[in-house]
């Protein structure tokens, strides 16, 4: 009985925690997209969607939820300081990492 209690709360524990990474991912992403519209706007002669920077936005938050603690994380999630000092020398290191990946290889 006490083992299955056990199980039952880790499994709500897990739950929770797989909630808050997503809800943080999510946030990541919008934010990404955003400030690449806006950084991206002077651009003429191409009009820019949201779905131009998924991609790359999306690595870009994979990069950041890897490299960053649970603790920065949670603090992000409050939203009391929107670019701590860690995110922004995260979000610097980005570009190279998720440009990389991009790059065909040759043989």
């Amino acid at each position: 009985m006490k083992s299955s209690k056990t199980a039952i709360c880790l499994l709500a524990m897990l739950f929770a925690s797989q909630t808050f990474a997503n809800e943080v991912s999510t946030d990541l992403q919008t934010t990404c997209i955003q400030e690449q519209l806006n950084e991206h706007k002077e651009i003429k002669g191409h009009p820019l969607e949201a779905g131009d920077f998924t991609e790359y936005c999306k690595c870009e938050t994979d990069y950041i939820t890897r490299k960053a603690t649970k603790q920065q994380l949670s603090k992000l999630s409050t939203k009391q300081d929107p670019s701590p000092p860690w995110l922004v020398r995260l979000k610097a290191k980005a570009p190279k990492i998720c440009f990389e990946q991009k790059k065909p290889t040759t043989t």
